[in-house]
């Protein structure tokens, strides 16, 4: 009884940090924090989104995007710990992590690529062409 108590408040505290810590805009989320920074930068025709992802193979990570999302995930099991072994420290974060960005402006992502490269995970997402409008003859 007493733990779920600790517990529950300790979630209700969390909440209320999170809608202070949105409530000044500038400051990153507690699942921000958890997960792994993004640069967002733009072209005249592409939206590119990188994405720090130190330790993780390119089958460990996967995209999904919409017109106006970007959603990364990445997986990493943990290490089995040998016996006889030690640990004085152990820093490395295992399990999932995920980041989902709102994009500027609406993007195409059939055309979207993604690649992995020395930790580095490149989003090249295409803008959605705008429609042009037609005339229309009046009669």
């Amino acid at each position: 009884m007493f733990e779920e108590d600790i517990f529950e408040e300790l979630l209700r505290m969390r909440r209320r940090i999170e809608r202070l810590m949105r409530s000044f805009g500038s400051l990153a989320s507690f699942e921000e924090a958890e997960s792994f920074p993004v640069d967002i930068s733009e072209t005249e025709n592409e939206i590119i989104v990188r994405a720090d992802l130190p330790g993780f193979s390119k089958d460990e990570v996967s995209v999904n995007a919409t017109e106006n999302t970007l959603t990364i995930e990445a997986k990493r099991k943990e290490e089995r710990k040998e016996k006889g072994e030690r640990y004085y420290t152990v820093e490395r974060k295992f399990g999932a992590f995920r980041r989902v960005v709102t994009l500027p402006v609406e993007v195409d992502p059939e055309r979207a690529t993604a690649r992995m490269k020395d930790g580095v995970l490149e989003v090249v997402l295409p803008k959605k062409e705008k429609k042009r409008g037609r005339e229309i003859k009046v009669e």
